[in-house]
């Protein structure tokens, strides 16, 4: 509310005197307003009605238009109960004051609902993109601790759990793991209208054409909605990025160097497979170098 009209500010002024017989309830009610004592209690008891002129007339020269709009709005939604007063010359003035003022109130109401529920998403989208960051972080730590693993074995495994760990964390479906028919499938995972089947390796040497044909084999017994994921922390040789390029390829490579990328934060997984479906739809690419 801005500056006070002469007609709101003449119907807070006989609401006061209408709706309170004793003064501690008419204080009790500017308390509920957040009038200070110190402001009411310097004008005495002479009468309610002049009281209240005298508080307005004073928050306007502070132009404390704030506590004059809680005042209004208090009014608004009081009930008159005291047995001394005329109920019904209350009423009458609060219904007066709601028909002025009361729309005003409710779209104010609604707007400070409204800015309050983006500040609490954007508080809630900051805490979110915090924990993310933060488990992002512990998944890089956990990806440079497994360089110092002799156990090759466990170091797969871990990188694999590490992979859908990740998916997790960017909140993409996946299915961990499984074997369907006797065969180990590494996983899948949905990105936009694809089924993505996976393939994670952490071999010495980077993974050959024959990897790839083995994968591919898996994946071409699927729907023709079913794409491929390998990845191969060495990456691949020259040959078999040559062989599975061009003619309709469903598989898409990733190596070390990228879920790099991820872990530093320079690029989201969601990102980059965006980068790399380009690159595959367009180019028919399966490996493409993220710069």
């Amino acid at each position: 509310m801005k500056k006070i009209d002469f007609n709101t500010k003449e119907k807070l002024i006989a609401l006061a005197g209408a709706c309170f017989w004793y003064w501690n309830n008419f204080y009790s009610f500017l308390e509920t307003c957040d009038i200070p004592s110190s402001i009411y209690k310097q004008f005495g008891k002479e009468n309610k009605y002049q009281v209240m002129r005298s508080i307005l007339e004073l928050l306007e020269r502070q132009e404390r238009y704030d506590l004059i709009e809680n005042i209004a709005r208090e009014f608004c939604g009081f009930s008159p109960s005291e047995e001394n007063i005329d109920k019904i010359k209350a009423n009458k003035l609060i219904n007066e004051l709601r028909e002025s003022v009361g729309g005003s109130f409710v779209q104010s109401e609604i707007k400070k609902k409204e800015q309050e529920k983006i500040i609490e998403n954007s508080k809630k989208v900051l805490q979110e993109k915090l924990l993310s960051q933060q488990k992002i972080e512990e998944l890089k730590q956990s990806f440079f601790e497994m360089f110092t693993c002799s156990d090759k074995q466990k170091r797969g495994y871990d990188l694999e759990k590490l992979f859908f760990q990740l998916l997790e964390i960017e909140e993409i479906e996946n299915t961990k793991p499984y074997k369907n028919t006797g065969e180990q499938i590494d996983g899948h995972f949905k990105y936009e209208k694809f089924d993505y089947l996976v393939e994670v390796k952490w071999t010495d040497e980077v993974s050959k054409q024959s990897d790839l044909s083995i994968f591919d084999g898996k994946i071409k017994g699927k729907a023709q909605s079913t794409r491929g994921l390998f990845f191969s922390i060495n990456g691949f040789d020259d040959n078999s990025i040559t062989k599975f390029s061009g003619d309709s390829p469903r598989i898409i490579l990733m190596n070390g160097e990228d879920l790099t990328h991820v872990l530093e934060a320079r690029i989201t997984f969601f990102d980059l497979m965006k980068s790399k479906v380009d690159n595959l739809v367009r180019k028919g690419l399966i490996y493409s170098k993220y710069e």
